[in-house]
């Protein structure tokens, strides 16, 4: 048999596209997988896989896994009855593989053929026997990834996603895939086979298992995205401290598609959610039709290590003039497991008291449960233009109910009800060039808030708001369709207005 020393080395990926299409998973987290077995005479340096089934077929080269852009590349071998192939694979330690072509050869050790590839990434479970490659082949990749001594975000950045840039401070993704079911997943306005920039945005320490451990959170974007209605893609690495190094312990780079101006938030914090639990806090805020929305939301880091959504809180002003923050905190209460979660939203206008509304959670058959809800002020503004360009006298005082709130009759002298210095889409550079589309704009947000006061379903409402948002700025490319889009919205806002349905 031919010596087993030539084996041929993939010179690079960089034009070999991995794109992930299924859901997140980690590698080498699967106890059911085959252990790879140590090396034998027949294939000196290498592995076999597992010791039955597909995976007995194959094999890698354990000391000699390589890092390209955001995969790995390992090198493998299939044995047959009567040769074996040699190829490489291009891996991005999750889900996705790619079987890159090779040469067969006889089992005197000469070339037979070429061993053909796959043409793009695919899920590593549909290759047989790739999956178990991909898991014991990044388990040792896993295992030699740390950051030698004080953490620092570049180099877990360029650790975990690709090459970082001292500039924008971002390292570059060429390999994600957004999860088909990730809500809101169209708002990242990533386009095939395109670049993420990726930022860290916080970090924490937390102890857990007698081991120090650091939180990195992270923030997503398209190379080019950014517009007024585009999110930002949330993601939470963990990291272990072992020795001087801190390993790479989880990543989770597709938690939630949220915020607006493609950022997730601006407000971060790590917090115990029950005695053996812990959550992500993630706050920010954005101007919707003119006035202020505050967000909030919590995410538990599960005992298995992943990441779930539990509380989403928030709201929207109904004045220019009035400004709103919202925090939250996990108070321990009856259930030590599952700590109480309370959602404080301070209102507060010029001159005015600050208002604030507390909302309580209580977790309740497997998922937390809104228990108590004080309504938010209710207030009268007339902004009529006087004289000297100030507005008119604000009435604020808290109530126990929700009222309707008057119409804001507002000059379209003022302009859009956004602020047109951070006009990005084609559909709002239109408005505010446009005397009569802004006019128009300040009408119907007057009318939002007249609706989303009236309307029983909020959730509902919600998505209705984003679904109507997103028609706007990526279909209306003219003023001829602007008319038309605010037409329908005031016909439709009037009804839930005035009878607070959506049919």
């Amino acid at each position: 048999m031919k010596p087993f020393t030539s084996f041929r080395r993939f010179g690079g990926v960089g034009a070999v596209a991995v794109s992930v299409v299924f859901a997140l998973s980690g590698c080498g987290k699967d106890a059911n997988k085959p252990a790879a077995s140590a090396s034998n005479d027949r294939y000196p340096g290498y592995k076999q896989v597992g010791e039955s089934g597909d995976a007995a077929q194959l094999w890698f080269n354990s000391s000699d896994i390589g890092r390209s852009g955001s995969h790995y590349i390992v090198h493998a071998l299939k044995a047959f009855p009567q040769g074996y192939a040699r190829f490489d694979v291009a891996t991005n330690c999750r889900d996705a593989t790619q079987r890159l072509s090779g040469t067969q050869y006889r089992v005197d050790g000469t070339a037979e053929k070429e061993y053909p590839g796959n043409d793009g990434a695919v899920n590593a479970k549909s290759e047989p026997g790739m999956s178990e490659l991909m898991s014991a082949a990044c388990e040792i990749a896993m295992a030699s990834r740390s950051i030698a001594g004080n953490f620092n975000v570049p180099a877990a950045l360029e650790l975990l996603y690709g090459p970082y840039d001292q500039t924008s401070k971002t390292a570059r993704w060429e390999d994600a895939t957004v999860p088909s079911d990730l809500a809101w997943r169209e708002n990242l306005q990533l386009p095939v086979r395109g670049v993420m920039r990726v930022k860290g945005v916080a970090t924490f320490d937390f102890s857990e298992g007698g081991k120090a451990k650091k939180v990195l959170v992270t923030d997503s974007m398209p190379e080019d995205g950014g517009c007024h209605g585009c999110t930002g893609l949330l993601g939470v690495a963990v990291f272990a401290k072992e020795g001087d190094k801190w390993k790479v312990e989880s990543n989770h780079p597709y938690i939630a598609s949220m915020g607006a101006m493609g950022s997730v938030g601006d407000r971060f914090d790590w917090v115990p959610a029950g005695d053996d639990l812990y959550a992500l806090v993630v706050g920010g805020d954005d101007m919707h039709q003119g006035y202020q929305t505050v967000s909030t939301t919590a995410f538990v880091r599960t005992k298995e290590g992943s990441f779930v959504g539990v509380i989403d809180d928030g709201d929207t002003g109904t004045s220019d003039q009035e400004t709103l923050l919202a925090q939250t905190t996990f108070i321990k209460g009856k259930n030590a497991s599952h700590y109480d979660v309370k959602v404080a939203i301070s209102y507060r206008l010029p001159g005015k008291s600050v208002y604030v509304a507390d909302h309580v959670y209580q977790y309740s058959g497997g998922k937390y449960v809104l228990t108590k809800k004080d309504d938010p002020p209710k207030f009268v503004e007339t902004a009529m233009p006087v004289s000297d360009g100030s507005a008119q006298s604000v009435n604020f005082s808290p109530s126990s109910s929700i009222g309707a709130t008057p119409a804001l009759e507002i000059s379209a002298a003022i302009g859009p009800s956004f602020d047109c210095a951070k006009a990005k889409s084609d559909a709002e550079r239109l408005i505010c060039s446009d005397a009569d589309l802004a006019s128009r704009d300040v009408e119907l947000a007057s009318l939002f808030i007249k609706a989303k006061a009236a309307v029983s379903d909020k959730s509902g409402f919600k998505e209705r708001t984003r679904q109507h948002w997103n028609y706007r700025e990526n279909v209306c490319h003219d003023r001829e369709c602007l008319v038309r889009w605010y037409a329908d919205q005031r016909t439709a806002l009037s009804h839930i207005a005035d009878t607070g349905r959506m049919d």
